[in-house]
């Protein structure tokens, strides 16, 4: 009798996950797109400077890219809507009491998130960098594509002989988190500056351009490593144009993984350190597991929060996605400062989040 029982509950909790799974990605999806669509393209559609074809075009490329950020929000927040009416209803203490395991009854639950982990791992690897790329194709097709500047960010940069340049981050017209490699006659690196800020302005003069780095430190190759080549605290290098400007390579990421690999293999073979590929290649994986970490650890809080209020599992749910990409946000700020391991630190919030949950569950199945 009992295994009947357990089955009718485990269809039960698998047809609630997936009606309301559907629901709140679908929520996730609209805001995300709103977010992409609206700022670039809707306002545009108002005003009658572009037509709705080239809007449902745009919707359409964008959704292989919102989905893998979409899924694991929509799978936390579902489980904590879904077991917190369970507990709410007094469906949950019922099961308790007849000596069901709360981890049975969840088993196809936990199996689902790890079906739609392997899913958000295939399109973060290849369709969603490959909807992106389409997608910026198309706001240059419809005039759209605002101009990075000559020096983009998050990109190696290898238009001037002899160097190639990444930059974090660039807040208006100034540079931060500037790397330098000076190439010899073969093409390895043979110096390194790393600068904490820099300004990139017009040299009238010559037609080119003058980089001014500032907070310079600077590090020579030799056959044993790097070693400390000294410090300055202001370093100009004037950027000859090039005689012919290459189409502009994809930024990291908007990489597949085929190019991530070989974008890696070609900063190696270089003598260029790699790290900002790296923490790439890690967190598309490790971002693909959230759904499993956020099914796990949505599963008992739900139950714990005893609330059919849909506001409050939202509400959760946010918190726990604004802790998740905290850790995100904090390894791609250090993806130029390897000695922290930043590719590490993407997988922590997955360990820390199923770690938690399987505890959670632990404690709730013996619980007195």
């Amino acid at each position: 009798m009992r295994p009947r029982v357990v089955n009718i509950l485990q269809r039960h909790l698998l047809r609630e996950m997936l009606a309301t799974l559907a629901m709140t990605v679908a929520v996730f999806v609209f805001v995300l797109l709103l977010g992409n669509v609206l700022r670039e393209i809707l306002l545009l559609l108002v005003h009658r400077q572009v037509s709705l074809a080239s809007v449902l075009e745009a919707v359409g490329l964008l959704l292989p890219y919102v989905a893998p950020f979409a899924l694991p929000m929509g799978l936390l927040t579902a489980a904590l809507l879904v077991f917190g009416r369970f507990a709410a209803d007094q469906e949950l203490t019922a099961a308790r009491a007849s000596g069901l395991s709360l981890t049975h009854l969840v088993a196809p639950l936990l199996f689902l998130a790890l079906v739609l982990s392997a899913v958000t791992v295939l399109l973060n690897a290849e369709w969603a960098p490959r909807s992106r790329t389409a997608y910026k194709a198309l706001l240059v097709r419809i005039g759209l594509q605002m101009g990075q500047g000559i020096l983009p960010e998050r990109q190696y940069i290898h238009d001037f002989k002899g160097l190639v340049l990444y930059i974090g981050r660039i807040r208006e017209a100034r540079l931060e988190e500037v790397l330098v490699w000076r190439l010899d006659d073969q093409g390895r690196a043979e110096y390194k500056l790393r600068a904490e800020g820099g300004r990139l302005e017009s040299a009238a003069d010559s037609g080119g351009f003058r980089l001014e780095l500032t907070d310079v430190v600077a590090a020579r190759r030799t056959p044993e490593g790097w070693v400390p080549a000294g410090y300055a605290r202001t370093l100009v290098y004037t950027l000859e144009p090039p005689a012919s400007r290459p189409a502009r390579a994809p930024k990291i990421s908007e990489m597949t993984w085929r190019q991530l690999l070989e974008e890696r293999r070609s900063r190696e073979h270089q003598g260029i350190e790699a790290t900002p590929v790296v923490v790439q290649l890690h967190q598309r994986v490790a971002f693909g597991f959230a759904c499993f970490a956020f099914c796990l650890v949505g599963i008992p809080l739900g139950a714990r929060l005893h609330r059919r209020e849909t506001n409050v599992g939202v509400a959760v749910a946010l918190v726990l996605v604004a802790i998740y990409f905290g850790f995100l946000l904090l390894a791609n700020a250090w993806d130029t400062r390897p000695e922290r391991y930043p590719h590490l630190l993407v997988w922590l919030p997955n360990f820390l989040f199923q770690g938690i949950g399987a505890y959670l569950l632990w404690r709730m199945d013996h619980a007195p």
